[in-house]
């Protein structure tokens, strides 16, 4: 399994986001944050995965 490494720009912007959004809801803007994480996740194997069956 591929290891994600996230750049500092990409964990700033995250934070960013997370934090604009706790502001009004902070479990949403957790659920946001999760989401997206997950969802690199998933691009991220599934690329791995097109490039071992190519």
């Amino acid at each position: 399994m591929a290891r994600i490494r996230w750049t500092n720009e990409a964990e700033k912007w995250l934070r960013n986001i997370h934090d604009y959004i706790a502001q009004d809801n902070p479990i949403v803007a957790q659920r946001v944050i999760s989401a997206i994480y997950e969802t690199h996740m998933t691009v991220s194997v599934t690329k791995q995965n097109e490039n071992v069956y190519n």
